[in-house]
């Protein structure tokens, strides 16, 4: 019964996807494409420098410490130097601002194209907008006009497209489809496809999506296995600040441990090097949600859901290179009905994405979980060579406590050189022990790059926190971990491969200034119990510093594509792990 439940759940998205599709053309005549779509930043730009009284510049541009410059000013290309004052907005067009000691503005700084570099005693008494990305212009006599951005391509790279939109707040209406799913040893390919529905009514925000997910990892076939939903209805009131509230239903596969690498990475170096990064369960049951929006920059979201958890086998997808190897096996997982009270918190002050960061990052989870559960991916008895045996014991009843931080700072050291920390900290704080898809784990590219992903054999084991059991698919067992981690980057040479950031629509990766970078990272993790001097620590302890591992490494960040040497510190015998990741490291 639940199986034909969700067949009928997937062709009726499938129904109302055609029925969009043959609506679309008239839906459509609500967006106008054809205008050139321009961020707040941009907008606030093209006025001012259009404005009838506002001074105009071209090139660079300097106000003197003694010097009084009344009104608007307007400067192309740069670069922009302010030890004055000026009375009144400074828009800077495809252009650097430096602002001296004693610097003064009366109104508005609006940058596009560009940042800012601020000395103390600095004064901006109105507000600052900032757009990394150039703006494309053109001048109609004394008038600035601005291109319209080219239009992204409809396939491969949809997904950045339909991000691009919701950031930008446009509305729309269409039949959305795209395999936007990481590639994994579970699913395959995960196709999505399905109706969309957002708008921005004078009150605030209506957003709706009836998506299918399709699995392409064989075999394929008409079931649970192959097919899944993911369904989300969601109104706000008030823009950009307001509360929204909404509700959502699904059937999809989960990483256990999202926070390591993005999945974009996860399915790169699954599809073509047949290895995967993550661990997987089913899910499947359905939420509502409050959430108190912030703005841009902040968010507060309390979910309450009620879900069944499964356990997944992997299956065998296809491979670039590596496709006769054996797949790392999915660990077992504990299965059940679970009722989870969960509470996130996003506080985000960076500049846009693809910019040089500078501020904060901050996410934190406080889930509280209960329900039955039977044990399967938990250590149950172990054998005298020390090999686990997983024996299925009757579901019992489960209760616990899981808390996760994830802190980053990114600072701007000198003009072209920034030092960023991250800080990671999450596990058991009361309660049940944690179920096997709530556990953590250490090591691999996106944690500790000098030691190696899921490595056995370390004596105590203060990264997977197996305690010397051997598991099929070796899964994360720490109820803690604690991570930090440091880089220090910097412009390598003076130039760039590319530095067009918003021709990212047809050349993804080499978009931004070419960086060197050094870093070291240190952490581990542990159980949650009586002292051992090793593997377990009391619940108010912390384990020592001298207990934690560490390692040092460098790179080159081609602007997305980055190229990073780790060795291990702690360990000498560790030999040098190379890496390339998609994304920054953090």
């Amino acid at each position: 019964m639940q199986r034909s439940h969700r067949q009928f759940s997937f062709a009726l998205t499938l129904w109302c996807g055609l029925l969009m599709t043959a609506w679309r053309p008239a839906l459509s005549q609500q967006h106008d494409s054809t205008e050139a779509r321009l961020s707040p930043a941009a907008q606030g730009a093209v006025e001012l420098y259009n404005a009838p009284a506002t001074k105009r510049m071209n090139g660079a541009f300097d106000v003197p410490a003694s010097s009084v410059i009344p009104g608007n000013v307007a400067v192309l290309n740069g670069p922009v130097t302010i030890a004055g004052h000026i009375q009144g907005s400074l828009v800077a067009i495809n252009a650097d601002v430096r602002l001296a000691r004693g610097a003064r503005i009366d109104s508005k700084l609006v940058i596009v194209g560009g940042s800012v570099t601020s000395a103390d005693g600095a004064r901006i008494d109105g507000e600052t907008l900032k757009q990394v990305e150039l703006l494309r212009y053109h001048l109609d006599g004394d008038r600035l006009v601005a291109e319209r951005e080219p239009e992204y391509d409809d396939t491969w790279w949809r997904r950045h497209h339909v991000l691009n939109d919701i950031r930008r707040g446009e509305a729309y209406t269409d039949f959305f489809y795209v395999a936007s799913r990481a590639y994994d040893r579970v699913e395959g390919w995960s196709f999505v496809v399905g109706p969309r529905f957002q708008r921005f009514p004078a009150w605030g925000k209506i957003n709706i999506e009836a998506f299918g997910v399709v699995r392409s990892a064989s075999p394929v076939k008409w079931g649970e296995e192959t097919l899944g939903h993911d369904v989300k209805a969601e109104v706000q009131f008030g823009k950009p600040i307001g509360v929204a509230v909404g509700a959502r239903a699904f059937d999809l596969v989960e990483p256990t441990e999202s926070w390591q690498m993005e999945s974009g990475e996860v399915g790169l170096a699954s599809v073509v090097l047949h290895r995967d990064f993550r661990d997987y369960y089913g899910r499947h049951g359905g939420e509502g949600f409050v959430r108190l929006q912030g703005g841009k920059d902040a968010d507060l979201t309390v979910s309450l859901s009620d879900e069944q958890w499964s356990d997944v086998r992997q299956r065998d997808p296809w491979t670039l290179f590596r496709n006769d190897d054996t797949w790392r096996p999915n660990p077992f997982m504990d299965t059940g009905d679970m009722h989870l009270l969960t509470t996130r918190l996003r506080i985000d002050t960076r500049d846009r994405d693809g910019s040089p960061w500078l501020g904060w990052y901050l996410t934190g989870e406080l889930e509280q979980g209960a329900g039955q559960l039977l044990r399967l991916g938990s250590p149950s008895y172990v054998s005298p060579d020390n090999v686990l045996r997983m024996i299925p014991t009757s579901p019992a009843h489960v209760s616990y406590t899981r808390g996760f931080l994830d802190l980053r700072r990114y600072n701007s050291i000198a003009p072209s050189m920034s030092l960023n920390v991250r800080l990671v900290a999450g596990g058991w704080l009361a309660g049940d022990q944690l179920p096997t898809e709530r556990k953590l784990s250490l090591g691999g590219p996106g944690t500790l790059p000098g030691y190696g992903f899921r490595e056995t054999g370390m004596t105590p084991d203060v990264l997977q926190c197996s305690d010397g059991f051997r598991q099929a698919g070796t899964p994360g067992q720490c109820d803690r971990v604690a991570l930090v981690q440091v880089e220090l980057r910097s412009r390598l040479f003076a130039g760039s491969l590319r530095d067009d950031a918003s021709d990212d629509w047809w050349r993804p990766g080499l978009n931004g200034r070419m960086e060197w970078v050094l870093f070291t990272d240190i952490g581990r993790g542990w159980f949650v119990g009586p002292q051992d001097g090793g593997a377990s620590y009391p619940s108010g302890l912390l384990p020592p510093l001298a207990s934690f591992k560490t390692d040092v490494g460098l790179g080159v960040d081609f602007g997305g594509i980055g190229v990073y040497a780790a060795k291990a510190v702690s360990d000498g015998s560790e030999a040098p792990h190379f890496i390339v990741r998609l994304t920054r490291r953090f």
